[in-house]
């Protein structure tokens, strides 16, 4: 938009580039155009500029264009199943917030790739890594990170912090663009995990969850001290929620879940809905030895110096009980209980036909 005091006109601007319209008179709509350019072409810089006609006076717009070695919104395999039916589960890493100069410079790229090997570096999921597919594209943004609700960041999905850790986006924008991918189609997009990476260092993961089994796990590159870095976010997010329908196991409230009355949890009928969806399998609202989902666990001599019944989790520490003292579940620690991997070891093998909206941080 030029919003200039009289008639203004293009004075200048580089070959690659083209302004419509050249000239105009007060406020105007202008568009700018970037011609393409050859992949892994030098990058280049100009300026447009702008003059007040019969004045001195001009206003300089910088514009940069980077070669790359991938074009805008090309898909990239990262892994190729080998094991599995169907030919393998889809994983569909996605950026948002990374600019041009992100993305020629190999930050997107090497963001993502590092984000595929913390997602694999935990068990289960490193011994059954081959039943993976797993891709990412180049969705370019205007601008470089994330916004919040007091700054605004042009970015492809529209990812922006809506207040304390929670990051939303354009959901249906998320899911129509990862039907790009070579084997993702309609028919099992809602078996197919969607990562999104945020360009922010900040600790706000959270992932959304659908009824059909959908979800789209947020997992920013976190530079908080371990577990509650980058690694964490995603083998919680992703690895726990969005693939392996776990509940949280951390506490924030001193009271029974089924007399808690907080607006910021769920309770007992949440808690239920995701259980009617084979979901929380590391989760129970009994304490009862034979009733819970790991009892065939607690007398194992492989687990039962480990697995047993531990009251405290879905975020209340009375009247919801656990498998174990400690898990990725509870504070991001690079390790699945047992009964949290031989969920996640199910959905690996028989993936549910078809497992509004449940909001799982």
């Amino acid at each position: 938009m030029i919003n200039a005091e009289g008639e203004w006109e293009v004075a200048s601007k580089p070959d690659w580039c083209e302004v419509s319209p050249a000239s105009g008179n007060k406020k105007t709509e202008v568009t700018l155009t970037i011609k393409g350019m050859a992949k892994n072409a030098d990058s280049r810089d100009g300026k447009v500029v702008f003059r007040l006609k019969d004045k001195d006076y001009t206003h300089e717009c910088s514009v940069s264009q980077y070669g790359y070695e991938y074009g805008e919104d090309e898909w990239i395999t990262l892994q190729k199943a080998t094991k599995g039916n169907n030919g393998g589960i889809n994983i569909v890493l996605l950026g948002d917030g990374f600019n041009a100069k992100d993305i020629a410079s190999g930050k997107y790229l090497n963001d993502i790739k590092q984000e595929v090997e913390y997602f694999f570096g935990i068990e289960p999921y490193k011994t059954y890594r081959d039943y993976f597919n797993v891709y990412t594209a180049i969705p370019l943004s205007t601008e470089s990170g994330v916004g919040t609700v007091n700054t605004i960041r042009y970015n492809r999905f529209n990812t922006t912090f809506t207040g304390g850790v929670k990051l939303k986006a354009d959901y249906e924008e998320v899911f129509d663009y990862a039907l790009g991918a070579p084997t993702v189609n309609k028919s099992n997009l809602n078996q197919t995990l969607i990562i999104m990476v945020p360009n922010s260092t900040d600790y706000g993961g959270i992932c959304q969850m659908w009824e059909d089994g959908s979800a789209i796990a947020f997992c920013p590159q976190s530079t908080y001290g371990y577990p509650l870095d980058t690694r964490g976010v995603i083998q919680h997010e992703a690895g726990g929620h969005g693939f392996g329908k776990l509940g949280d196991e951390y506490i924030y409230h001193n009271a029974f879940i089924d007399f808690c009355d907080c607006t910021c949890c769920g309770h007992v009928l949440e808690f239920n809905g995701a259980k009617s969806l084979g979901w929380f399998d590391n989760l129970e609202l009994t304490g009862k030895m034979h009733s819970v989902g790991w009892s065939h666990l607690i007398f194992d001599n492989r687990y039962s110096d480990i697995v047993d019944i531990y009251e405290g989790g879905y975020m209340h520490n009375r009247g919801v009980f656990r498998s174990e003292p400690n898990s990725c579940m509870n504070n991001d620690i690079p390790y699945y209980s047992t009964i949290s991997r031989e969920s996640i070891v199910k959905r690996i093998k028989l993936m549910p036909e078809k497992p509004t909206v449940s909001k799982i941080s």
